[in-house]
């Protein structure tokens, strides 16, 4: 079990452990943003195989440019601008359409659920998925930093390269658009 001092220590504290030889704070940093940052990561590229892989290029990049965060930012802005830049660099690599395997169907699927559950819950994951695909990118992101992340204005500006004020219009211009979209597609909820 944890100490109670252990479960103070900030991210920037294990990132400096980490760069002092402690292999094991690498690995606490790790196990706290893996899966925020997968997920970020897999709403901007939509593929789950190719977000893993960029999120485990990310860590690797944060581990190996160890000089490269200057504190200018928290750790997991850093860390995400870093997802970010490499979800970016994947897309415009990208040419071949995107399909969904029986595999990964069957893997959405939650114990329990009646058929009609699923296909009501997929339903409205897919009107918003689809309204959120027809964003610009910046709209897409924004919106994903401040509302599936957390993020506060000033982190998302860090992330996007904006300041908070870009940041506000950016994220009404984005709900308003996301809206539009959604009401374009038939969405009722």
């Amino acid at each position: 079990m944890e100490s109670e001092n252990e479960a103070k220590v900030s991210p920037e504290q294990l990132y400096k452990r980490f760069l002092s030889g402690d292999k094991e704070a690498f690995e606490k940093l790790v196990a706290l943003y893996e899966h925020e940052l997968y997920s970020f990561i897999n709403s901007i590229v939509n593929d789950y195989y190719e977000a893993k892989h960029l999120m485990i290029e990310a860590f690797a990049i944060l581990a190996l440019k160890s000089g490269q965060f200057e504190e200018r930012s928290s750790l997991k802005t850093y860390l995400f601008t870093i997802g970010k830049n490499l979800a970016f660099k994947y897309i415009k690599k990208r040419v071949r359409e995107q399909h969904i395997s029986y595999e990964e169907i069957m893997d959405l699927i939650d114990d329990g659920e009646t058929p009609e559950q699923f296909i009501e819950r997929n339903e409205f994951k897919r009107d918003i998925k689809k309204a959120m695909q027809m964003l610009n990118e910046d709209y897409r992101v924004v919106l994903v930093l401040l509302y599936f992340e957390d993020m506060s204005y000033e982190e998302a500006g860090r992330v996007m390269k904006k300041n908070v004020k870009q940041i506000s219009n950016l994220a009404y211009r984005a709900k308003a658009s996301l809206k539009q979209k959604l009401e374009q597609t038939g969405f009722s909820r």
